[in-house]
């Protein structure tokens, strides 16, 4: 299968299933790196956890192309708001953050991933997706959900054996 197809079925089905099509691909990358656990009640957090960083770095890098672009803008409020966006946070406005969702990724990114001011907003925007597939499917698991869809209807459309070890 090639990216086009792949991509297509991807928007395909997250249109079927009323979710972000984002959303679906990074639960499939999540599966994909617990594709030699078990999963279980155990590590259900962390995969939940997993899918919803990648989903969230997804949105990250389009949130951070837009403001590189917006850095070369006449428009010096354009121009101040990028640069502002573009900061680093710090490990001690992470810390005393109210935003249990930053705290959770920036550990997760764990220094591999600079944690940027637009990273807060990315995490709001990957969290209201979360509970809208949440409230789709009636299951407060993102993880449990996306093994669902995978193993049940994209395994066949996309060939994902290689992610359930077959």
């Amino acid at each position: 299968m090639n990216e086009q197809v792949f991509l297509q079925t991807i928007n395909e089905k997250a249109k079927d299933y009323g979710i972000n099509p984002l959303l679906l691909i990074s639960g499939m990358e999540g599966i994909y790196t617990f594709r030699n656990v078990e999963v279980n009640e155990i590590n259900y957090e962390f995969l939940d956890s997993l899918i919803l960083t990648i989903f969230a770095l997804r949105i990250g890098d389009r949130f951070h192309s837009i403001a590189e672009k917006n850095l070369s803008s006449n428009n010096y409020q354009i121009m101040q708001a990028a640069a502002h966006e573009l900061k680093p946070l710090s490990y001690e406005e992470i810390a005393h953050s109210d935003n249990p969702y930053l705290q959770s990724f920036a550990r997760l990114v764990a220094g591999k991933s600079v944690v940027r001011q637009y990273h807060q907003k990315a995490l709001e925007a990957a969290a209201v997706e979360v509970k809208n597939a949440q409230m789709v499917f009636s299951n407060e698991s993102i993880g449990s959900i996306m093994l669902q869809l995978c193993k049940n209807d994209l395994q066949s459309s996309l060939d994902l054996d290689s992610f359930f070890g077959q």
